[in-house]
């Protein structure tokens, strides 16, 4: 049995005789015959009574009429509901952001996503990446940001977005400047506050102090970002950040900073294959793209140079210091 058949039946049902159907449903006669016996044959009863006038439902064939005028409409709303989906959005999507991002594109982009599909569930995880990459690998979450260096995931598609420079971050007073970079032995001398070593940015972090000879031990393990950051304003210790996580209390000198010379990170945008389809997602993807082009474009993020064109691949790209941050020449 297939859909063909069934609306076939019903225009023979409805049009009393196998001649008209099959010029209306624009078949040859003897094709609509074989499609007809071969329902009677599968259902294992006669469909119509045929007589000099033409043919008239059996009893089987009145209540295959029935089911088959349901099933037909179904499917035919069906496809209206899958045609409506691609046109608009709906169902539910999720996503993942990093504390770091708050400032310079969380708000924006969750903003302009529930505007532009207000019909679509978002749900929206805020924590740190490594909390964010278990979220990925339980399959709690389709679409997320996160460190390019994060351990490889199955089944998520990664792209990169971005590159910027990790900063040491102090009080006011520490004196540090974003045009003087601090070396990578110079951690080993601050009070630094961290999170677990779960996190990739840690892990990167004491590598990196390790290929240097240093033995790296943090003052103090914390782990929220809020938190973290009015320690070290009140002068408890230093923390080790992505740029874009306090480019705002750098500018309003509530805390000072300065990249760490060759510690790095790359943003990368993690998306489920089996629901980068969907359009709800398809549209999320999209839109995380644009928000990234308009925060550069317009000097929010100070943390990324402009980004290439819609046609070139994505590639990790270095920061370099906000127009009013930068060297005098």
């Amino acid at each position: 049995m297939n859909l063909r058949a069934l609306a076939n039946f019903l225009s023979v049902a409805e049009a009393g005789s196998l001649k008209a159907a099959a010029d209306v449903v624009h078949i040859a006669q003897p094709a609509l015959t074989r499609q007809i016996a071969l329902l009677e044959q599968e259902f294992g009863a006669k469909l119509f009574l045929r007589h000099h006038r033409g043919v008239t439902l059996t009893e089987a064939g009145e209540r295959l009429r029935e089911h088959a005028e349901r099933i037909l409409a179904e499917v035919s709303r069906t496809r209206a509901a899958m045609l409506s989906a691609l046109e608009k959005p709906t169902g539910s999507v999720s996503l993942g952001l990093p504390t770091a991002l708050r400032r310079v594109l969380s708000t924006r982009l969750i903003t302009a996503y529930h505007r532009a599909y207000p019909h679509v569930q978002l749900k929206v995880h805020e924590a740190f990446v490594h909390v964010i990459e278990e979220l990925l690998q339980s399959r709690q979450i389709d679409v997320a940001l996160l460190f390019g260096g994060a351990r490889r995931l199955e089944g998520f598609d990664i792209t990169l977005l971005a590159a910027e420079d990790i900063y040491v971050v102090g009080p006011p007073q520490a004196g540090f400047d974003v045009r003087r970079p601090v070396s990578i032995k110079r951690l080993a001398e601050l009070p630094v506050i961290l999170i677990s070593r779960r996190n990739q940015l840690r892990l990167e972090t004491e590598a990196a102090m390790a290929r240097h000879g240093v033995d790296f031990r943090p003052f103090l393990e914390v782990e929220g970002q809020p938190l973290t950051h009015d320690l070290v304003e009140q002068g408890i210790g230093y923390t080790i950040t992505p740029y874009c996580a306090v480019q705002e209390e750098l500018a309003a000198g509530t805390l000072s900073g300065a990249p760490v010379r060759g510690l790095t990170i790359t943003w990368a945008l993690a998306v489920n294959r089996a629901r980068a389809h969907a359009p709800a997602v398809r549209e999320l993807i999209a839109l995380v793209h644009a928000a990234v082009d308009a925060r550069v474009r317009e000097g929010s993020w100070h943390a990324l140079d402009s980004r290439p064109s819609s046609a070139a691949p994505l590639r990790a790209r270095r920061m370099k210091p906000p127009a009013a941050l930068a060297e005098p020449k």
